[in-house]
């Protein structure tokens, strides 16, 4: 049987990281494209560190219209394009690029992404005491979301607390009014109440994998925690988002918020608003098919 949906005009979307080979952002893109009827493809390009401007260089020349980006070149990335939007200079790490006549245009979507993951599951961030775990690419982003919707106080705990004043300075900036702590991810047990935890770590994934940023598991009731939400979504359920089912908190993990990143990197490429019923649709049925094939 032939094959004619991909044709010489058909054009070309992708992801770089590395490793890749886990990534479930193909499924994702390639089903948005059937759902909005786009004559697009996306694949997975394993890009090693060293090899990280030339293959920007060989994605434009390709004619590539649009990149996202994953560990662990978020940071390192903003070095190859020829503008960065204001909101991702912010974060100081990108993870989407859109193909333009100067070069490519960086964006961050992780914002978005985290945002909406939480907002759909009735939960918001305004007011409220927010402790962020992490002060990574998707720290930063997690960071940002907070100090832009409203947190009355953030927390920033990190391993190296230097990394953790370094986001906090860049949010003081754009955030004067958000009042932000930074301390050793050791010391969280002296913060005294916690409305909302935000995990931008690893632990809990690959080799991580069984292991909680949290170990103390008295933690969420001692401190008031309405609601976890973890990056990860390999495993579904991380050990820190089964220690709070067991304490009666609501857990959310990142699948959502990959899905609507997403979402928000093709608004950018297509310019134009993707109807919110029809990414409800393709992200019920993602996060159906990714529970029965993982």
């Amino acid at each position: 049987m032939v094959d004619n949906s991909v044709k010489g005009k058909t054009a070309v979307y992708g992801v770089i990281g590395c490793p890749i080979e886990h990534t479930f952002s193909p499924a994702i893109h390639n089903t948005m494209a059937k759902t909005l009827n786009k004559d697009m493809i996306y694949e997975a390009f394993r890009v090693e560190k060293d090899n990280l401007e030339s293959a920007i260089k060989g994605a434009y020349s390709l004619g590539i219209k649009g990149l996202n980006v994953t560990v662990p070149h978020k940071v390192e990335v903003m070095k190859c394009l020829c503008d960065i939007d204001k909101r991702a200079k912010v974060i100081g790490a990108v993870n989407t690029l859109k193909y333009t006549e100067n070069g490519y245009v960086g964006y961050n979507t992780d914002i978005i992404g985290v945002y909406y993951a939480i907002k759909n599951k009735g939960f918001d961030v305004k007011g409220k005491t927010v402790l962020l775990l992490g002060a990574g690419g998707a720290g930063n982003a997690c960071g940002v979301m907070a100090a832009d919707k409203g947190a009355k106080m953030l927390y920033i705990a990190n391993r190296t607390v230097s990394k953790a004043d370094k986001l906090a300075e860049s949010i003081r900036a754009e955030y004067p009014d958000t009042e932000i702590k930074t301390l050793s991810i050791d010391d969280i047990y002296d913060i005294p109440n916690v409305d909302i935890v935000l995990n931008a770590t690893v632990i809990g994934f690959g080799e991580n994998k069984g292991l909680s940023p949290i170990k103390d598991t008295g933690f969420y009731k001692a401190k008031g925690v309405e609601m976890v939400f973890d990056a990860i979504y390999s495993p579904w359920e991380t050990q820190l988002l089964k220690d709070c089912r067991k304490e009666g908190i609501t857990g959310i993990n990142g699948f959502d918020m990959l899905v609507y990143q997403a979402v928000a990197a093709e608004e950018i490429w297509f310019d134009e608003e993707i109807d919110p019923q029809l990414t409800e649709k393709a992200r019920k049925e993602l996060s159906d098919f990714y529970r029965e094939n993982n």
